[in-house]
């Protein structure tokens, strides 16, 4: 069996819950609390043991704790969420520190430095939109410099938004179904506004396996090419004049394999055929999911070892990406 790096999971501590609580109390964040395993360390520790995973990369769970609070306000809990995930990395070598800055201007783009120069952090995760702001947003430039410059991978988890009108009740139905849009949407605007283009160093790790970007690649091929052959047909066919070929994006973007699969394997074959096996990475998104988080890791390490590809592929998949990506011995 090949080592298994899990590049995306999710945790808490509760340090962090009581900063932000000062705060921002939200619903969301009392959810949290009634969920003892998003913040124990020892039981994550079993679940790698009993899944046969060697190490697993950890950033912030829960985007949705940021909607509403004022940006001022944040600043000192995300410090507080970023101090307590590189210490658990510290004293358990199991475990792979990443960032989380959940805005991207002033004091955050500070602390998104401080994450990888001075916490030692991997790479830095953001959300898929900032309060509804796209990612290409023109007031984000100078943190998109500073991850050029820094040169280690984003996350890009997905996030809510006020795309319709729905209430809290329903706000499950949208995570389930239209977080892998909004992903779509993150990942077109940083293309095709230029922002990959303008900063070559930065790579990015898409949660969920892209959203459903690898099985509208064909739809995303197309509209580029038409509006770049007939401008003069569309009324709105705004784009950067992009300096490569979009396959040259596209390499830059990794997929994790949690599509929170119950056995099906076509999902993780489409995201497999649009990223290439060089750039598919490992992941069951724990805590989350049944069977207390346990059961998507025993669904999807049996898929991965399944699929018709060669063996050095699959290691690719389980660890060898995320090695590469991360500089990992």
């Amino acid at each position: 069996m090949p080592e298994i790096i899990d590049a995306t999971s999710h945790i808490v501590t509760p340090d962090f819950l009581d900063a932000l609580e000062e705060v921002h109390p939200t619903d969301e964040l009392d959810s949290l609390r009634s969920a003892p395993r998003m913040a124990d360390i020892e039981g994550r520790i079993d679940y790698l043991d009993k899944n046969g995973i060697d190490r697993q990369v950890i950033d912030l769970a829960a985007p949705m704790l940021w909607q509403g609070i004022d940006p001022d306000d944040g600043v000192e809990p995300t410090r507080v969420a970023n101090d307590g995930i590189a210490q658990i990395a510290e004293e358990h070598d199991r475990f792979i520190p990443v960032g989380t800055v959940p805005f991207l201007t002033d004091e955050y783009v500070d602390e998104a430095r401080r994450c990888v120069e001075e916490l030692g952090m991997k790479g830095i995760q953001i959300f898929s939109n900032i309060d509804g702001r796209m990612l290409d947003d023109d007031e984000f430039e100078e943190f998109y410099a500073t991850m050029d410059d820094l040169d280690v991978p984003l996350w890009i988890h997905p996030q809510l938004a006020d795309w319709h009108d729905y209430d809290n009740s329903h706000t499950w139905i949208y995570k389930m179904l239209a977080w892998p849009f909004d992903t779509n949407i993150a990942l077109a605007r940083l293309i095709f506004s230029g922002v990959l283009d303008r900063h070559e160093n930065i790579e990015i790790v898409s949660h969920h396996l892209g959203g459903s970007f690898p099985y509208q690649i064909g739809r995303i091929r197309s509209w580029y090419q038409t509006r770049r052959e007939e401008p003069e047909l569309y009324q709105n066919p705004a784009m950067a004049d992009l300096s490569e070929p979009l396959d040259a994006y596209f390499d830059r973007i990794y997929g994790d394999t949690a599509v929170s699969s119950q056995g099906e394997s076509y999902p993780l074959e489409c995201g497999l055929e649009f990223f290439g096996a060089d750039n598919v990475v490992y992941s069951a998104d724990y805590p989350f999911g049944p069977d207390k988080g346990q059961y998507w890791a025993t669904e999807i390490i049996p898929l991965i070892e399944d699929l018709d590809i060669p063996e050095a592929d699959k290691e690719k998949i389980f660890s060898g990406n995320i090695k590469r990506l991360l500089d990992l011995e």
